[in-house]
């Protein structure tokens, strides 16, 4: 019922569970049943890599079953509403206040709303005090995990800094106490006692009366300041080699490596670079087995090299090289985030673009040499001239420049710098063919975030950023640079969050009551109700966004430690002032920070936190890794196939499978043929894709037992070896029925085929959903024209459409008291689709009535006869 839901509602509502990879456990038989709950929509979650790293850790524990859920899009939350129905896991459908933990991930403020729409869907009370031992245990982390306190009345708990091993210790306490039979009050208790788990309720808040924090009392026994959790080193952490595989597109739909964790540049206003230190590195030899463990399980085309700062990483150009080398005749491609402008050198440049045409982004942050001074990031100008050159000789048609706009001590000059920037980046473009290259400068509006020296800095006004944005608008506009900016609303309510005390539990839960949901989601923000719920609760949100904080006043996150000491962030914040910079501590002297230990950091001991970062020298097992990828190249190299093969393949769709659209179909084919290591052949170019040719679409919704597809292959393989290793990697409802090698000049799937045979099951005529039956009717000459509307999209706008289904349908007829069967044929290369029919007929829309439609035929004309794929093969053949 739950997803034949989703087939009426729109695509940030539709996900499919049961992927490649995910796993399903008897849960009758585990100790402890956990939902991993993330914040936001399938697309947004799936590409989220912590989620993914405590799926796998969860799931690694016999006693424990971990499962996924998403928060419902707007029109599939008015459903689950209207029908009384919950949100469920993905991978069993068990709804959420059946889990004995879920577990939320925060990762930016402005997910809160939804997180109260979780719970609400749930059946389960919003408040911690109002949860006893009949609920789930509610909690969260992330890096908006570092001030929780917003949100810290609806949580029981939160765990801050690494989750790898902090999560395990949860699990432990909460199966103790589980057989211990003990009031919950005892179970938050063992929590506070892990390493990294906050307890909001063992701290009272006290306030003055001019709105500041007079003091953050613990309870008797609770330790005064929570310290965050730190993995000392990735190469012992556990990470996922198979994680689920979407069929839908998430958005970054791709397999992303964390070849490091941490940073040492000391950015000012970036909080990851503050809550995630130390740096620390993983091996060359342990990226490069993660990497080829996970292709392996996954079938991924593209691999991203994720950190901080991967440009830093001193193997990284070893690394690509390696990886190049080994996967580039598999089409592989390779990418990383956006790079510090001195690290992204000609060979990396050479490296990235042998895999992939893509563009590079560049983040200078600020415009001049002074901003960036404040704000600790160094650049020189030349050495960015140069990185461009660099891009743009190498063939690059893009690249993206990323700026931040209100920075501490911003003036005019400053946003002049970021024109002159672009202007420089635009003129050297022009020297590499006509027309120039694209530019394009993102801004976003700075939040002073938790735990950074510009935590005291209040925000620009909306107002000033507004005339920020239109200076730029216009400067950009006349030097032919592309200009992008974050909403200005969004950016408030982030900064009123990231710098919120507790009281603001009652504004989220009244904006959430007037209905704001995924306020990230800029076609979803209603600004207007936000500033009615401030209003409502009597709050000014200008207390938090916008006020310059005293350093010597008491910090709603006071009590939460990042591991840097608050005296180091002070000292940070007078060096702003004074444009003064601090070197990387990577390569410079220690800055104390805090949060190493420094014995272990001077090498007095073997264990203990301390900065892992690699050096070139580390590099020889790498190297010997690519003679062995060279040697066996050579070794393996086979002659070109002069006659190309290609072969048809007829497949069916079902079951779930149904709710893929035609473009996720092919994903999901091309990932499981290189997961089954089937030859397949690339086109050429810059964007080189797997030759696999679909026939026509079938609408979202619909079953087939007759889609077919032709491959090309590198070198011959047998049908029977096809099937069995193809059918091996696809999931359940995709099969491959047969599998016929065909002459290489056969015409296309979709210039022969024009017809298409449908069953169309409907539900009895006494349904009380029907009005009046279905009728009766047997001969064509008694249709006249069958109007009906279709929403399409039309230049990024939703449209309603008049479609006449009559020149389409070939055939009609009863075959069953409830069964239609109905071909339809292309009319001036289009056609109808079985809904519109349906529709056009009895004025109802199959998916409000579960009517199930299979296509059972498709069919062209060789010589006047009506025949199958199958059958022109033959024909072909026999010719």
């Amino acid at each position: 019922m739950y997803k034949d839901i989703l087939t009426s509602v729109s695509k940030p509502s539709r996900y499919i569970g049961q992927e490649i990879n995910s796993v399903v456990k008897d849960l009758s038989k585990v100790k402890t049943k956990v939902a991993l709950l993330f914040p936001d929509t399938y697309e947004i979650g799936m590409s989220h890599l912590g989620l993914k790293i405590l799926y796998a850790i969860l799931n690694g524990m016999e006693e424990v079953a971990a499962e996924r859920a998403f928060v419902p899009w707007l029109d599939l939350e008015g459903v689950l509403t209207k029908r009384g129905l919950s949100i469920v896991s993905l991978e069993s459908s068990l709804p959420l206040r059946e889990f004995d933990i879920l577990g939320f991930t925060l990762p930016y403020e402005l997910c809160y709303t939804n997180i109260l729409t979780a719970l609400a869907l749930s059946d389960i009370p919003l408040f911690s005090s109002e949860r006893d031992e009949r609920y789930p245990l509610v909690i969260g982390g992330g890096t908006a995990a570092f001030n929780p306190e917003p949100v810290a009345d609806f949580f029981d708990a939160f765990l801050l800094g690494d989750g790898e091993e902090g999560i395990v210790d949860i699990i432990h306490a909460y199966n103790a106490w589980k057989v211990s039979r003990m009031p919950r009050e005892s179970l938050l208790l063992e929590l506070s006692k892990i390493e990294g788990v906050y307890v909001p309720s063992f701290y009272e808040v006290q306030y003055n009366s001019d709105g500041t924090i007079h003091a953050i009392q613990p309870g008797d026994g609770i330790a005064a300041q929570v310290k965050k959790r730190i993995v000392e080193d990735l190469d012992r952490a556990p990470y996922p080699a198979s994680p689920p595989l979407p069929y839908m597109q998430a958005i970054h739909d791709r397999l992303t490596i964390e070849i490091a964790r941490g940073c040492t540049h000391g950015c000012r206003f970036c909080q990851v670079g503050i809550t995630y230190r130390p740096v620390r590195e993983r091996s060359p030899e342990k990226i490069l087995e993660i990497i080829d463990n996970s292709l392996k399980n996954t079938g991924y085309e593209e691999v991203s090299l994720s950190s901080l700062s991967t440009g830093d990483f001193a193997c990284l150009s070893h690394i690509l090289t390696s990886l190049v080398g080994k996967y580039g005749e598999e089409h592989v491609a390779f990418s990383l985030p956006s790079l510090r402008i001195g690290t992204l050198t000609p060979t990396v440049i050479d490296q990235v673009t042998d895999s992939k045409n893509t563009s590079f982004t560049l983040a200078p942050e600020a415009g001049t040499e002074r901003l960036r001074k404040v704000i600790n990031k160094e650049m020189d100008e030349g050495t960015f001239e140069t990185t461009v050159d660099d891009v743009f000789r190498k063939g690059v048609k893009s690249i993206k420049m990323y700026f931040m706009i209100g920075l501490p001590t911003e003036d005019s000059e400053d946003l002049l710098g970021i024109i002159t920037l672009a202007k420089k980046a635009k003129d050297i473009g022009r020297r590499y063919g006509k027309g120039g290259r694209d530019i394009t400068v993102s801004v976003s509006t700075f939040v002073p975030k938790s735990h950074t020296p510009f935590q005291w800095y209040g925000q620009t006004t909306r107002d000033e950023i507004a005339g920020k944005i239109d200076y730029l608008k216009e400067g950009l506009r006349k030097i032919g640079v592309s200009f992008k900016w974050h909403k200005r609303e969004m950016s408030y309510l982030e900064a009123v969050f990231a710098r919120g005390d507790r009281r603001l539990g009652k504004v989220i839960e009244a904006a959430w009551r007037s209905g704001c949901r995924f306020d990230s989601w800029t076609e979803s923000l209603d600004f207007h109700k936000w500033e009615d719920a401030f209003k409502q609760c009597g709050i000014d949100p200008d207390f938090y966004a916008a006020r310059q904080i005293p350093a010597e006043e008491i910090l709603p996150w006071e009590h939460l430690s990042s591991g840097v000491t608050k005296n180091f962030l002070i000292t940070e914040y007078k060096r702003a002032i004074g444009s003064r910079i601090i070197p990387d501590c990577r390569y410079g002297s220690c800055p104390n920070c805090g949060v190493c230990d420094m014995d272990a950091v001077r090498g007095k001991k073997a264990e203990g936190i301390r900065p892992i970062a690699r050096r070139p020298e580390d590099t020889s097992e790498v190297r010997s890794q690519k003679q062995e990828v060279k040697s066996n190249k050579t070794r393996n190299s086979k002659p070109e196939i002069r006659n190309p093969i290609k072969v048809r393949v007829r497949y069916s769709k079902t079951g779930d499978m149904r709710m893929l659209s035609q473009l996720e179909v092919m994903t999901t084919v091309a990932r499981a043929l290189r997961r089954a290591q089937i030859p397949t052949s690339f086109s050429e170019g810059f964007h080189p894709h797997p030759k696999i040719s679909f026939g026509p679409a079938l609408p979202v919704g619909m079953e087939s037992v007759c889609e077919y597809m032709d491959v090309e292959l590198t070198r011959p393989l047998s049908p029977a070896k096809f099937k069995e290793d193809i059918n091996r990697c696809l999931p359940e409802g995709l099969g491959v029925l047969r599998i016929k090698e065909i002459p290489y000049n056969t015409p296309s799937l979709n210039s022969f085929i024009l017809f298409y045979a449908y069953e169309i099951k409907l539900p009895p005529p006494t349904s009380p959903l029907l009005k009046g039956g279905w009728g009766d009717f047997i001969d064509l000459s008694d249709l006249g024209e069958l109007w009906t509307q279709r929403v399409v999209e039309k230049d990024g706008r939703k449209v309603l459409r008049e479609i006449n289904a009559r020149p389409f349908i070939e055939e009609i007829k009863w075959t069953g008291k409830d069964t239609l069967f109905l071909l339809l044929k292309s009319h001036d290369k289009e056609c109808c689709r079985p809904s519109d029919v349906i529709n056009a007929l009895f004025k109802v829309m199959p998916n409000e009535l579960g009517v199930r439609i299979r296509r059972t035929g498709l069919y062209g004309k060789i010589d006047g006869a009506v025949i199958s794929p199958d059958e022109m093969i033959r024909k072909i053949v026999t010719v």
